[in-house]
């Protein structure tokens, strides 16, 4: 098949608002430039109006207003109002001429339950991100108990369901053994996320992500403070907001780091790849993952990496100093072992750079390029024909 396909794309999250998956979107749907396929996002906006804009050739985006009031935390009146909103602007476009072959929801809830409802209409794929897993988060308990019924029919009525590590998809076949789940991984920019030369004697700890228990950032603050002994200069940047931001202060000053420990609080996209080129090693030791954008961008960016396995969810990065959540003495030990020698540190930072390579945007657009297309086939294009 070589007919350019119409695609429909939907997801709450795209930048401004939102993460990893957002992100994801993002460079994805740039990287399906290069491919036959013509592509419309039904996104949220931050403000009160929608808002449309062309995006490259192929591309447009349409911002719905949903009363966001946090770009990156979600409240039930936002996704329901996303929900609603979506429905009646795909609506809208299709009653005025617009036609789409195959949709592709990022998130089950509630992208893919919007897709669902117009699956007379086209079939749809689902995208899994982590957190909109069963099991994978406690984030969002509410939402699994009021539409934990739905997310079997959501999945069973796709086209296909794909998740972007294994363990994300042994977690979601768990719950809906009969369906087969695809894997396609995230990617990385490796022009923006790249090594930076350092001066000598520099002892700087980077993690980045939000601030919430699943992230356990609080093992970073401990850790450093078991670093600061060996090594008094070394500092803890953390990069990232979220609803534990003053709990984790709290417990630097109790920690006597408060003056080594600096939050960040929002960082823009255009200044994310400064805090990973001015560390020297990075850490993140999450209970849960999906695949980590954050560890994707330390590897690209040269950094020896200290994570928990399931923040290494995904990703092959052998090089990679595995601690478990909560072990602050075991994170400790790795950071001081690549502080203390830079034999250890340079060859980490080489195995960083070797496990980037693996992981393209590119590749991830080809492989849902490719899904698309086995989609079509299988289900035939939607209301176009």
């Amino acid at each position: 098949m070589t007919d350019e396909i119409r695609l429909l794309v939907l997801n709450c999250e795209y930048p401004p608002i939102g993460g990893g998956a957002a992100r994801a979107t993002e460079y994805i749907l740039n990287e399906l430039e290069g491919f036959p396929v013509r592509w419309t996002l039904v996104t949220s906006s931050a403000g009160d109006t929608i808002r449309v804009r062309e995006h490259g050739e192929k591309g447009r985006i349409e911002c719905l207003p949903v009363g966001k009031r946090d770009l990156y935390f979600w409240r039930k009146r936002e996704l329901l109002a996303y929900a609603y909103a979506a429905c009646r602007r795909v609506r809208k476009l299709e009653a005025g001429g617009e036609r789409y072959d195959l949709c592709h929801a990022f998130f089950t809830l509630p992208a893919a339950a919007v897709a669902m409802l117009g699956a007379k209409r086209r079939p749809y794929i689902v995208s899994l991100r982590g957190s909109d897993v069963p099991g994978r988060t406690g984030r969002f308990v509410w939402f699994y108990r009021a539409f934990g019924f739905a997310f079997g029919a959501i999945w069973k009525r796709a086209a296909a369901v794909v998740a972007n590590s294994q363990e994300l998809k042994e977690l979601a076949s768990a719950r809906a053994p009969d369906i087969g789940i695809e894997v396609i991984p995230n990617g990385v920019d490796t022009r923006k996320f790249h090594p930076a030369e350092k001066p000598p004697g520099t002892f700087t700890v980077v993690t980045v992500g939000r601030l919430s228990a699943g992230k356990d950032t609080g093992t970073a603050i401990r850790a450093a403070a078991l670093v600061r002994a060996r090594f008094p200069r070394a500092r803890l940047v953390i990069a990232g907001e979220g609803p534990q931001k003053e709990q984790l202060q709290g417990l630097a000053r109790e920690a006597g780091v408060a003056d080594r420990v600096e939050f960040r609080s929002w960082l823009s996209w255009q200044q994310i790849d400064e805090v990973y080129r001015e560390a020297d090693v990075f850490i993140l030791t999450s209970l849960r993952e999906g695949m980590s954008n954050t560890v994707l961008e330390a590897l690209a960016s040269g950094l020896p990496v200290v994570a928990s396995k399931a923040a290494l969810s995904g990703i092959d990065a052998p090089g990679a100093a595995v601690v478990p959540p909560g072990d602050a003495e075991a994170a400790a030990g790795a950071i001081a072992r690549y502080f203390a020698d830079d034999t250890v540190r340079e060859e980490a930072a080489r195995a960083s750079l070797a496990a980037a390579r693996k992981y393209t945007w590119r590749a991830a657009a080809e492989g849902y390029y490719n899904l698309y297309r086995r989609a079509i086939e299988k289900h035939g294009r939607g209301s176009r024909q």
